[in-house]
């Protein structure tokens, strides 16, 4: 008899569960959204060490712009070794644009002349996520070794 009885009672429930599913309904299936995926504006990072221990002293990013033959480098961030971020442009105020110096190697130039990127393995417009071989001129940070890395389309 109890058993009868434990039998009914989960019957019931499974069927209480099942008519509570059927009553409810069933939601209807999401549209999917097609999101064109637009390609990531190129950028330049470039990093730079100290001499002990080749740990990142400070770093770069830049917007890069091609307009005729050479290209306009944009200064987005600079990145500290104590991990102080300045982020350029955000406030209204137009990001610092550095000069591009065509040579060998090309370089590039703060506004105020007062720092310098050497760029040794700078490859141009050709877009490529490998690092390549850069140096650090000024007076500030002296003379560092580093590297850059090109992104985006």
């Amino acid at each position: 008899m109890q058993r009868t009885l434990a039998v009914s009672g989960a019957a019931a429930l499974v069927s209480a569960a099942l008519a509570a599913f059927i009553l409810r309904g069933r939601a209807p299936e999401p549209t999917p959204v097609e999101v064109a995926a637009k390609p990531a504006p190129p950028t330049l990072y470039c990093e730079f060490y100290n001499f002990v221990g080749r740990a990142p002293k400070v770093g770069f990013t830049f917007a890069v712009a091609h307009k005729g033959e050479a290209p306009a480098f944009t200064q987005i961030n600079q990145i500290e070794a104590d991990g102080t971020r300045t982020t350029f442009g955000g406030d209204g105020t137009p990001s610092p644009r550095w000069t591009f110096e065509m040579g060998s190697p090309p370089t590039l130039v703060s506004p105020d002349d007062a720092i310098r990127i050497v760029l040794y393995g700078y490859e141009g417009t050709k877009s490529s996520s490998a690092w390549f071989e850069a140096g650090l001129r000024s007076i500030q940070y002296l003379n560092l070794d580093g590297k850059c890395r090109r992104s985006g389309a």
